[in-house]
């Protein structure tokens, strides 16, 4: 009895959830801790992103397989909830019986029964309760699993739509220069029969627009590609071209509030997944430690006989019987068991360890994107502004006879070039903002995913 206490008293032992070593108690830019009860992609003030959303909240694949993911989870937790309580059986028959004696006819007789078992098993050490906590906790990490898919769904739909938006800023920009340099030709036709330009350079004006028409070429193919991916992302094979009519990436407001690192143990929902599987672990040691233990399990039936339906309850039999079972070898395999489940734990431990630091690192990469992304941006605009300033100047000496052409056309590809990155590094600026919104996580999930008793 002192072994079997002994072993009661360390099935209730927990394993905690240390936080890694050094673990920061601000992040680089600090800002007052705020609850973010909306999503995240309302920020951004766009009614065609908002659709798109929606959309892909309610249709998405992977999120429509996270829901029957948890769905099975919720189950099978309250399957195993239900070995809590007796097991009751219910059975009928009816027999015919026939004899046939020497010296005597035949005989028919009919025999009814109808009966019932339960079977319990008393719960002693808290083998059952840990098995029913630990799926429990595993149908609460399979929420998070969700919250965490509406992320990452949410956030790709956003990156493809910016992705889709700059690609159509590109073209546009492709046809704007076109145009430009259409007009650029005829002036430099124009001054050829004056001998004010040469056949060189109506051929390089030439080649300039061609490779505008060649680039519009894969920006335009490419727009279909998203487009595509946009469909499959909304759970649909085509989305009407109607529905894109954005032409300016979304403005990038101040940077939200970002609280402190120890919050995102609660605001992202794969930290807290990996948690509560950590935890569910904790309990199947627990199991795999009761099961090593004596086992009781109680047992009454009942039945009733008749030779008609009518004396059915005439005769009736009941039987009460307890039984008591334990293991004497097993060739380690319970042992064996305990051993595995505790190597889970500390995989999941691990695991959780490099979630948290991951999260951490996950928000301070997105700010540090972000504030690249947007001194860089700043130094473009200078560099197109002062690169415009050439190009005018360029034009104005070669229409003056001042200059050659070459210079510019040197001008003209700088120019054209630098709207390009900047179109460019204004999607990264929009990308690294969504990344921080990935990043913090938020309350705002449970809006989007419904709430659900985890009981």
């Amino acid at each position: 009895m002192m072994f079997v206490l002994a072993a009661c008293n360390g099935l209730k032992e927990k394993i905690a959830r240390p936080l890694p070593e050094s673990f920061p108690q601000h992040f680089s830019l600090y800002s007052a801790t705020v609850e973010r009860r909306s999503a995240w992609w309302l920020e951004f003030g766009s009614p065609e992103l908002n659709r798109l959303e929606e959309a892909a909240i309610k249709r998405n694949f992977t999120l429509a397989e996270a829901r029957a993911r948890l769905e099975q989870a919720h189950y099978k937790a309250l399957k195993t909830g239900a070995l809590r309580w007796p097991e009751v059986n219910l059975e009928g028959a009816r027999s015919r019986l026939q004899s046939d004696g020497k010296g005597r006819s035949r005989q028919l007789e009919d025999d009814w029964s109808v009966g019932g078992a339960a079977v319990y098993e008393l719960d002693l050490w808290g083998r059952i309760r840990a098995l029913t906590k630990s799926d429990l906790e595993k149908y609460r990490a399979s929420r998070e699993d969700l919250k965490t898919a509406v992320i990452s769904v949410s956030g790709t739909v956003a990156e493809t739509w910016v992705e889709l938006l700059a690609s159509r800023r590109h073209y546009d920009l492709f046809q704007q220069q076109l145009e430009l340099q259409h007009k650029l030709l005829k002036v430099v036709v124009n001054r050829f029969p004056l001998g004010q330009s040469t056949a060189l350079d109506i051929y390089q004006q030439q080649q300039i627009i061609e490779k505008l028409k060649t680039a519009m070429v894969p920006t335009l193919s490419s727009q279909e590609v998203l487009k595509r991916r946009l469909a499959l992302l909304t759970g649909s094979f085509v989305i009407d071209d109607a529905q894109f009519t954005a032409r300016e990436f979304p403005r990038v407001a101040a940077l939200p509030a970002l609280g402190l690192p120890a919050d995102l143990l609660a605001a992202r929902p794969d930290v807290r997944a990996a948690g509560l599987r950590l935890t569910a672990d904790q309990w199947s040691v627990a199991a795999a430690r009761a099961d090593r233990l004596p086992a009781i399990r109680l047992t009454a039936s009942g039945s009733y006989h008749g030779e008609d339906a009518n004396s059915l309850f005439d005769n009736w039999i009941t039987n009460l019987a307890a039984g008591l079972t334990a293991p004497v070898f097993d060739g380690g395999r319970r042992r064996a068991e305990v051993g595995r489940t505790r190597a889970v734990v500390a995989e999941h431990l691990a695991f959780y360890r490099r979630t948290v630091v991951n999260a951490v690192h996950e928000v301070e990469d997105a700010l540090t994107r972000e504030q690249e992304a947007l001194e860089t941006l700043k130094s473009m605009q200078r560099q197109l502004e002062l690169s415009r300033r050439s190009l005018r100047e360029a034009r104005r000496r070669y229409l003056n006879g001042n200059s050659d052409f070459i210079n510019v056309l040197n001008e003209e590809l700088n120019t054209l070039q630098l709207e390009h990155d900047i179109i460019s590094q204004e999607k990264k600026v929009v990308l690294a903002r969504i990344a921080l919104y990935r990043a913090l996580g938020g309350s705002w999930l449970e809006n989007v995913t419904g709430k659900r008793s985890g009981k």
